[in-house]
């Protein structure tokens, strides 16, 4: 009953902020209220014609308060879907937020159960940054560490969340009007930055995401971790390592330390590539701000509250998608694309695969240095949106990170390239995915499956002979060529046990060659060898058999 008065009361608030900067036509098209003369009169008197739209959109989203700011912030990503002169406007929200007075040392006692002068031998009472859902501030531990307090500020969790409700209501009425937003796919992206803010809003997230990331490179001098105090941090204050860093983007500064600003580009590659393509695990938002570079030349990320998370499924079609991009294979990379969709209505696949040759065309025109990966992933986002293809959540963030970090790295090196980069990868992947290891679990995966497929057999026969016996199914046989038939069913079981040969020496072909057992030929065991050649030999019979089958 409270979160739904504190809704009204927003809800009122908000029709009032829209009537001020002139949007009573939304107001009328969404039917959160009918207008009034006044009203229209009364937003030309407070000089918003002066504004275009976009300004206007802007200035409403700075009135609404941090939620519609964030709002604002996630949109000025999404070039695919809004016009430039938006997105310049949403962009200026990014450090448009004024800070708050608060009073860190009663939050340490309220907050953390303890006396900030037993722990702390300062504390900064002017803020380092301010966003739209807490403030940073430096502060000095008792053994004179330096760390730094992210605050959230108060009663954000109960606003938002009345922001949220609204914006869903309102997003589902502009769907349910328009079909230029129904075909923005609004709903979706409302419903991923619901996920988001609230992973954000979450300190305790963040806290896991931080250590999560310092466990996956632990053995990597590449990067500097970048850990939380848990004895100070809650869900509502966060206490971490303060960096004694470089920002990335501070070219003469880094110069004056000695650093090569060519292999710092091609470190922060390598260490993004790593996040995604081997941990799936990766900065959602590595904008120079969040990026530091240490003496010792390794980087530092900083602002953990939004991470892309890939399960194995996901990152192995990832890597399906990056071969067959690489490779301008459009056939296979449509094939991709339609597992790795979360919803897909494509009419024409056709003019997706012209549209995406269109692409490779650009790629094939321009020299590598000057590809500007930038515009050909924005291109290719048009293209889904076009064909209304919705991608996972993960390859939006992935765009966004892919982007920054090619900019941060053309801004060191202008000469990088970010697909003549990726390519030792590829091979990276095919070598992981070649090796016993993972043939070996691959192999074994498909006889489980197999096993559990054959073991169900028997009681899927009985289910289906009881369904037609008791009259659910209807076998409608038409005994035209019932020899022919036979011989099909007999050929494909004898297939089948093929395969299941082929599978069971896969299988054996790589336990001898993990067992690392003499003799060896090529340094390989050569049991091995001969457990490859005849799987090989096993696999081209059958592929000949069906192919023959089918001229």
């Amino acid at each position: 009953m409270e979160n739904q008065k504190k809704k009204i009361l927003r809800t009122a608030e908000l029709i009032a902020i829209l009537s001020k900067y002139g949007f009573n036509e939304l107001l009328i098209q969404t039917k959160l209220k009918k207008p009034t003369t006044k009203e229209i009169d009364s937003a030309a008197l407070e000089g918003v014609s002066n504004y275009n739209v976009y300004e206007r959109i802007r200035m409403v989203l700075e009135d609404l308060g941090p939620t519609y700011i964030k709002l604002g912030q996630t949109f000025s990503n999404r070039e695919d879907l809004l016009p430039p002169e938006l997105i310049v406007e949403l962009k200026k929200l990014q450090d448009n937020v004024a800070p708050m007075e608060l009073d860190i040392k009663e939050i340490l006692r309220s907050e953390i159960g303890i006396d900030p002068d037993d722990h702390f031998l300062e504390i900064d009472k002017t803020p380092l940054a301010t966003a739209s859902i807490s403030q940073v501030y430096k502060a000095v531990l008792s053994n004179n560490k330096a760390v730094i307090l992210k605050i959230k500020r108060p009663g954000i969790k109960e606003k938002t969340t009345s922001d949220l409700l609204i914006i869903k209501d309102i997003a589902r009425l502009l769907v349910a009007s328009s079909e230029t937003f129904k075909k923005l796919n609004l709903n979706h992206v409302v419903a991923s930055f619901e996920k988001s803010i609230h992973e954000e809003m979450s300190f305790l997230n963040e806290m896991s995401n931080m250590e999560q990331f310092a466990q996956n490179f632990k053995n990597n001098a590449k990067v500097h971790p970048v850990l939380p105090h848990r004895e100070f941090s809650n869900d509502n204050v966060l206490c971490m390592d303060f960096i004694e860093g470089t920002k990335i983007t501070d070219k003469d500064k880094l110069l004056s330390q000695g650093l090569v600003l060519k292999d710092i580009a091609q470190k922060g590659l390598d260490v993004y590539m790593t996040q995604v393509l081997e941990h799936g695990f990766f900065h959602a938002d590595p904008h120079p701000g969040n990026l530091f570079v240490m003496p010792n030349g390794s980087l530092a990320f900083i602002d953990f509250g939004s991470m892309g998370k890939m399960i194995p499924k996901d990152k192995e079609l990832l890597e399906d998608f990056i071969i067959n991009f690489i490779a301008k294979d459009a056939k296979r990379l449509i094939r991709t694309l339609k597992k790795m969709a979360v919803e897909i209505k494509l009419d024409d696949e056709q003019k997706l695969e012209r549209q995406i040759h269109e692409l490779f065309d650009i790629l094939d025109t321009d020299s590598l240095e000057n590809i500007d990966i930038k515009s050909i992933l924005k291109k290719f986002t048009t293209i889904l949106n076009n064909n209304e293809i919705l991608m996972p959540e993960y390859t939006y963030l992935l765009v966004r990170g892919i982007v920054l970090i090619e900019g941060i790295g053309r801004d060191l090196d202008p000469s990088m390239n970010l697909i003549q980069s990726i390519k030792p990868y590829i091979k990276k992947i095919f070598l992981r995915r070649w090796s016993p290891k993972e043939l070996f679990n691959k192999s074994t995966k498909a006889l489980r499956n197999l096993s559990e497929g054959l073991g169900e057999l028997p009681e899927n026969l009985n289910l289906l002979l009881q369904q037609i016996n008791e009259g659910k199914i209807v076998v409608n046989q038409q005994n035209k060529d019932l020899s022919s038939a036979n011989k099909a069913i007999a050929t494909a079981l004898n297939r089948l046990a093929f395969t299941v040969l082929i599978a069971g020496f896969c299988v054996a072909t790589a336990l001898l060659i993990m067992a690392n057992r003499p003799p060896y030929l090529w340094g390989i065991p050569t049991l091995g060898l001969l457990g490859i050649l005849v799987s090989s030999i096993l696999s081209i019979v059958v592929l000949l058999s069906i192919f023959k089958k089918n001229e």
